[in-house]
């Protein structure tokens, strides 16, 4: 299985975030919207400065109820402008556009499948529109 090496990260550990381009003041944006379930229309924006933790836990900052899902699932960890998920050594592991992954670079758009829950990635630039990068070599 192939994945977008940053090396390993720690999902709760903060990093600084160097500006690689764009304005500065002006970083990227990033929000998991939740497709499917109960939740389903929620948004929760991604910290550009930490980690987020997606799972059953109620100590993660995104908490799902999904018997599927793991306590600590997932995590989301902002590197430079890019973002990364990793999966938590999860017991049903982690889908990215139907793949499963270990750990991968983020795109807008990519839906993420966790348990029974589908939430989608969403990327925007400093003026509101969505950050197309190229396509990712995972």
């Amino acid at each position: 299985m192939k994945s977008d090496d940053k090396g390993d990260f720690q999902p709760t550990h903060v990093m600084p975030r160097p500006r690689e381009s764009g304005r500065p003041g002006r970083p990227l944006k990033a929000y998991l919207a939740i497709l499917t379930g109960e939740k389903a229309g929620s948004q929760y924006l991604i910290p550009s400065d930490s980690g987020t933790v997606i799972g059953r836990s109620s100590d993660c900052d995104i908490h799902v109820e999904d018997k599927d899902a793991s306590r600590q699932h997932a995590a989301i960890q902002p590197i430079g402008e890019e973002y990364y998920l990793r999966d938590m050594d999860s017991t049903n592991g982690t889908l990215i556009n139907g793949q499963p992954v270990e750990k991968r670079i983020l795109r807008h758009g990519d839906k993420i499948t966790i348990g029974q829950l589908v939430l989608q990635f969403i990327l925007l630039d400093p003026d509101g529109e969505p950050h197309l990068m190229g396509p990712s070599t995972g």
